[in-house]
């Protein structure tokens, strides 16, 4: 029983009342119409037919022949795609996938069924990839589909690169070609780019395209292509009607250009789940650029998500995956102050993250729920792996991989042991997974896991970055005892500087240079590669200290690690203990600046909540 503006609704009687006609409809019974589709006949009720679609709304009350007919066919509908509505019709039920969801919105739109209409745009805006975001923006356009339309839009603009070599962008409409072309938002570092894609339309069919010369040419930013272009463009080109109009544009264009979006990337550094910039928020999400030394809001996970895991591919799209979401909260005081406890759900989420919007977009949720599951991008796929303690050792030992293309996960062999503070990175076509002094590679081709070799230490709580070949291993806490066989871990036992690197081709790990910090107290060291350089970005103080944060970078010739830049607490305040660090290239256009001051109830960035090492703290076992 629910209730809708002070009635009483039996949910129950609307359940059983859907059953009984699904039933009138499979027996035949009290059926008033036949819908002949491609020879199959298609008994149904004028009513529950006209109740779903507009089109037989109009067709049985209209009062035309129709209306009074007892067969009527169908044209422009496949037998198979009706059967779809038609079941939806009856059962509520919608068969949705990618091999039907594009003719299914197509005899949706004909038969004016919004429902169904509704659920395949939700569908079709979900998958949108950069495989399938041209194609689609011609669908859209060709159905009149605004917001489907947009999503595959800004999804060319974002994957234009990669795009515009694509049969279907060769077969785009002039009108959508010219909306593509003309757009700020291409995320193209060079304007040549776009006037390669602009030449090799124009040349797919250069008869039948070659009215179209001046209005696609005139959509380059004549002064944002280079010197040497320009002159081998315009002084190189044969005497023919092609050169006239490019030398034509050229003396009529204006000598200044907006940037494409694309040109206005800045690498920075992207801290997810850093501590709350307001007493509203559980935690907040920011951006630092090293070169402007500025922070920047960066749109924070739905719901307070947290304890997700993060992941910049090599393409730079973002990703979150798996976390906690707080379910409510309970206000506990102490003396004068007070705090709140939270209950928490465990989820199986999955977000890419829309620079041009500034928001996260959901795509297929994992088939685990996982809590911190380490990220990593493997011959063109996503690797969920682990994470911690969630169900028993085999749920913690799980591993699955996400398929861009078809959004949509799938398991592979497990890890071979239960790790709860694993770490790891992707090299050479391999997965390397890292926890305490263990270290086992997956082989994606053969699905299997190997042993490599141990580390000489037995650290926790490390970060770890591939750069040139190798493995670095960076910082965390040592743990007691180690992992050999027989033995078990015995407890932390405080934060380590040490730094190992693990060479691929030798199998085997060695001892690097130290990290530099004076001022290290716990864990929060993180391994990044910052301008083609191995990094790392750690938080140097003391406990009840306000924190300070330093970018330190390593000479692999000199082996030693040098200050690259130190950050000031008025720029970059307390981060807490939790975040995830990464590396993407974000438009600042697109983010809104914060100077991130420090807020008044953060007098000092270490509470009671705050991550303490106890001695002797016992380890799960692995």
């Amino acid at each position: 029983m629910s209730t809708h503006e002070g009635i009483q609704i039996n949910t129950d009687y609307a359940v059983a009342l859907l059953e009984q006609l699904k039933s009138f409809y499979e027996q035949q019974l009290l059926t008033d119409i036949v819908l002949i589709v491609e020879g199959t006949e298609f008994p149904c009720h004028k009513m529950v037919l006209a109740t779903c679609s507009s089109y037989f709304r109009a067709m049985f009350m209209s009062g035309l022949s129709e209306s009074k007919q007892t067969h009527i066919h169908l044209r422009n509908v496949d037998a198979t795609t009706f059967q779809i509505v038609i079941t939806y019709a009856y059962t509520g039920n919608l068969a949705i996938n990618d091999t039907t969801v594009e003719q299914l919105y197509e005899t949706a739109c004909f038969l004016q069924v919004d429902d169904v209409l509704h659920q395949c745009k939700e569908y079709l805006i979900k998958k949108i990839n950069a495989e399938n975001c041209v194609r689609l923006l011609s669908f859209a356009d060709l159905f009149s589909c605004e917001e489907l339309k947009q999503s595959a839009k800004r999804m060319v603009e974002h994957k234009f690169t990669l795009v515009y070599h694509q049969e279907a962008f060769m077969q785009l409409s002039h009108d959508l070609l010219i909306d593509i072309l003309s757009s700020d938002n291409l995320n193209v570092e060079k304007e040549e780019t776009v006037r390669e894609a602009a030449m090799l339309w124009l040349e797919y069919n250069t008869e039948s395209r070659s009215q179209y010369l001046s209005s696609v040419l005139s959509q380059i930013r004549i002064d944002a292509l280079s010197e040497v272009t320009q002159r081998a463009w315009f002084q190189g080109l044969p005497p023919n009607d092609k050169s006239v109009v490019v030398q034509g544009l050229y003396k009529s264009m204006p000598k200044f250009f907006k940037p494409r979006l694309g040109m206005t990337k800045e690498e920075m550094m992207i801290f997810i789940e850093a501590a709350a910039e307001s007493p509203g928020n559980l935690y907040s999400s920011v951006c630092y650029s090293p070169q402007a030394e500025k922070v920047y809001k960066l749109c924070s996970p739905p719901a307070d998500l947290h304890k997700v895991g993060t992941l910049v591919t090599p393409d730079n799209d973002i990703y979150i995956a798996g976390g906690q979401i707080p379910l409510k909260s309970t206000k506990i005081n102490y003396g004068k102050t007070s705090k709140f406890q939270f209950a928490f759900r465990t989820v199986n989420c999955f977000y890419w993250f829309d620079a041009q919007q500034n928001t996260w977009f959901p795509k297929s949720p994992m088939l685990f729920v996982r809590i911190k599951p380490s990220l990593v991008f493997c011959e063109g796929l996503i690797y969920a792996i682990g994470g911690d303690s969630v169900g028993g050792e085999l749920d913690r030992r799980t591993v699955e991989r996400y398929d861009t293309e078809k959004d949509e996960w799938t398991m592979v062999s497990p890890l071979p042991c239960a790790w709860q503070w694993s770490t790891a990175v992707a090299l050479h076509n391999c997965i390397y997974v890292m926890a305490h002094n263990l270290m086992y590679c997956y082989f994606p081709r053969s699905d299997a896991w190997v042993e490599m070799a141990t580390r000489q230490t037995n650290r926790c709580f490390a970060s770890a970055a591939a750069f040139r070949d190798k493995i670095f291993y960076i910082g965390g806490l040592h743990v007691g005892g180690n992992l050999g066989i027989g033995l078990r871990p015995r407890a932390v036992t405080g934060p380590s500087l040490a730094v190992e690197v693990y060479d691929v081709n030798k199998n085997e790990w060695q001892m690097t240079a130290k990290i530099p910090a004076k001022r290290y107290s716990d864990p929060c060291v993180r391994a990044v590669v910052i301008s083609n350089s191995l990094c790392i970005f750690i938080r140097e103080t003391h406990m009840h200290e306000r924190a300070k944060y330093a970018t330190y970078q390593y000479d692999m010739e000199l082996d030693r690690w040098f200050l690259r830049q130190d950050i000031s607490e008025r720029v970059l305040w307390d981060l807490g203990k939790d975040f995830r660090c990464t590396v993407g290239k974000l438009y600042p256009s697109c983010l809104e600046e914060s100077t991130w001051k420090p807020p008044s109830y953060l007098v000092f960035p270490y509470t009671d909540d705050e991550f303490e090492i106890e001695e002797d703290v016992p380890l799960p076992p692995v």
